[in-house]
C-alpha cells in the first residue's frame, strides 16, 4: 500500500472534500480521494491517467455526476502538465 502521506492533493474537485492526487511511479498514477467528516480519507477511484486519459470524463463522471464538461477540462488542462502532455 502507498504512504499517504506522501500524496497531496493536486486539485481540488468538491469545496475541500474530495481531490485528484498523482503518484508518478505507480502503475494506478492518478487517484481520486474523499475526506469524510472526521478527516479520514477514503480513496474513491484510480486510473493510469497517462495512457488512458480519453476516459477521464467518464471517470470523474461517475464519481461526482454534478462535474460537468467544462469542469473536467479544466481539471485535465491542471493534470496534463505533470504527464508533460499537450494542454
Amino acid at each position: 500500500m502507498l504512504d499517504q502521506s506522501t500524496m497531496n492533493p493536486v486539485v481540488w474537485l468538491d469545496d475541500h472534500n474530495a481531490y485528484i492526487s498523482l503518484i508518478p511511479d505507480a502503475q494506478y498514477n492518478l487517484e481520486v480521494w474523499q475526506i469524510n467528516s472526521d478527516t479520514h480519507q477514503k480513496r474513491m477511484g484510480r486510473m493510469d491517467y497517462k495512457f488512458h486519459r480519453d476516459t477521464f470524463a467518464a471517470f470523474i463522471y461517475r464519481l461526482f455526476p454534478h462535474i460537468d464538461l467544462m469542469q473536467i477540462h479544466e481539471i485535465q488542462k491542471q493534470l496534463n502538465p505533470f504527464f508533460d502532455l499537450e494542454v
